[in-house]
This record gives structure tokens, C-alpha cells and sequence, in this order.
């Protein structure tokens, strides 16, 4: 069994990049209604069981999310890369939106400038892909049951069901909250939507403000710091703010991890990224 999505021509020149706070929020909600399912955020689960008892509607919201489906009116397409919260509950029924809205307040805007650097590395990371080896690359490593055939994206073990999305395209849709599975509007209206988990989940809830001690004393604690903070890319205003330390600062410790090959630089757009190598992997363990 699997969902079959037909992309060519336009449509495929229309496959773009976005992630949504109302999608994150939702799931996240779910996410408390089945912990065992999510098992890589229970170290959140466990900061906001107690802060979503207090949230008046969320009961009515976690029963709209019982079952593996889930309301699409809850789940807009975001129309630009970094939609606004807002902006993207004017989509979604009023009754709802509200209680998404306090949701988001206190459960998730807590930790979303550490959720959008998940999102923005991964989307980074697929767009450095995109530009070396082209949409088929991009698709191929999207999620283990994401596959692209003779034209069509599969998604396995779903129902059979067909998705024509050659005159609308697709927006990939990074996701820290639906780990660990991929989704996908199986009746899209105008874009389709296929939501996936993003690279970095892993570390998401570490802290990464407490470096190795033994790393530390090798090479000193900002730098180990930074390598910490590097599981995922980052750039340095980003790095800055979460050392609390000059930017300039940052790129001094950068070079020199740059010229023990610990750390590599790329250039996406205006935005300069850093991240940590594999020798700086074998190194943290």
C-alpha cells in the first residue's frame, strides 16, 4: 500500500521549501496525547504535560486528534518559507485557532528559536542538495519511506490512494513534532503538502550549553561549546547569541576550528552556515 504523488513539468518546477508553526503546535499537542509514539520528545513532554493541563480548550483539541488521521482545516499549507502564527490561524477555524494559539504561547513559543534552527539547518541542508544534485536527490533522502519513482513520489504503508500535483507542485515541509513519521495531504487543494521529520531531532532537547568537560579542558570551553551547539547548521549571529559573545568572537573560534577540520563554512545566499564534521563527531564521542 502507498500514497502515489505525480509531479512533473510545472509541477515539479514548483516543489519549494517551508515549515509552519500551527502544523508544529498541533502535533506537539498530539504528541502529549501519545508520548510513546514520539518517544524523542519526552524530555519536552515532560516540561509541558503539567503547563497544557491548565490551557482552556486543549482537551476538545486532543480529541479532534484522536486517530491516525488528522484534520487537515488544523494543518495549513504554509504559503511562504517562515509563515507568521498569525497569519497561518486565519486559515483554520476560529474555534480552534484560538486554543492553538494559547497552545503555541505556552507550549511551544518556549523553545521555537531553538525549533526554527532545526528547521532552517534542514531546509539549508536540502537546498545545498538541491543545487548539487537536483529534485530527485532532494526526494530520495527526505524520510525512509519516501521513495521517487518514474516521475512519482511514494510514501509507504499509507492507504492507496493517487495525488496528481502536476499543475500545483509541492511544499516540503521539515517538522521537529511529527516525528517519526512522514505526511501527506492525500485531497490537497491547489499544493500538495508532504511534511517530514527534520534532520537534528535527535539533539533537539540536549543541553547544549554544557560541553564535554574533557573536550573543554582539550580545547578550551567556548570552543567545545561551539562544536556542541553544531549538530545542525548555524550561523554565526545565531552562534553569538546563543554563547553570548561577540560575533566577531564566534568567527575567531570558527577559524580555528575550521583549520583543525573540525568545523566547515558554506555560503547559502546573504546567510553564511557552520557546521560541526564528522572528525568533530568522532571527537564529541
Amino acid at each position: 500500500m502507498a500514497v502515489w504523488v505525480r509531479l512533473a513539468g510545472v509541477g515539479l518546477a514548483r516543489v519549494r521549501f517551508a515549515y509552519s508553526p500551527v502544523f508544529e503546535t498541533v502535533m506537539a499537542v498530539d504528541g502529549l496525547r501519545t508520548p510513546g509514539a514520539h518517544a524523542v520528545h519526552l524530555p519536552w513532554v515532560r516540561w509541558a504535560g503539567e503547563r497544557a493541563a491548565g490551557i482552556p480548550g486543549v482537551d476538545v483539541l486532543l480529541t479532534r486528534l484522536e486517530g491516525p488521521a488528522k484534520p487537515a482545516e488544523l494543518m495549513p499549507v504554509p504559503d511562504v518559507r517562515m509563515p507568521d502564527l498569525e497569519t497561518e490561524l486565519r486559515a483554520v477555524p476560529a474555534a480552534e485557532a484560538e486554543v492553538i494559539r494559547r497552545c503555541h504561547e505556552v507550549l511551544v513559543a518556549p523553545h521555537w528559536k531553538r525549533i526554527t534552527a532545526v528547521l532552517e539547518a534542514d531546509i539549508a541542508a536540502r537546498a545545498a542538495t538541491l543545487a548539487d544534485k537536483g529534485v530527485e536527490a532532494v526526494f530520495k533522502d527526505l524520510h525512509p519511506e519516501v521513495t521517487w519513482t518514474d516521475g512519482e513520489l511514494v510514501l509507504h504503508r499509507k492507504p492507496e490512494h493517487r495525488v496528481d500535483l502536476a499543475e500545483h507542485g509541492l511544499v516540503l515541509c521539515p517538522s521537529v513534532f511529527c516525528w517519526p513519521k512522514a505526511w501527506i495531504a492525500i485531497d490537497p487543494v491547489g499544493q500538495g503538502v508532504l511534511r517530514y521529520p527534520a534532520r537534528g531531532i535527535g539533539a533537539l532537547w540536549e543541553d547544549r550549553t554544557a560541553p564535554h568537560d574533557d573536550l573543554a579542558a582539550l580545547i578550551g570551553r567556548t570552543r567545545a561549546r561551539l562544536l556542541t551547539l553544531l549538530e545542525a547548521p548555524r550561523g554565526t549571529a545565531d552562534l553569538a547569541a546563543a554563547l553570548d559573545v561577540t560575533a566577531g568572537a564566534v568567527s575567531q573560534h570558527i577559524a580555528v576550528l575550521r583549520a583543525a577540520r573540525l568545523v566547515t563554512t558554506r555560503r547559502e545566499g546573504r546567510h553564511v552556515l557552520h557546521m560541526r564534521t564528522t572528525r568533530a563527531d568522532r571527537l564529541l564521542e
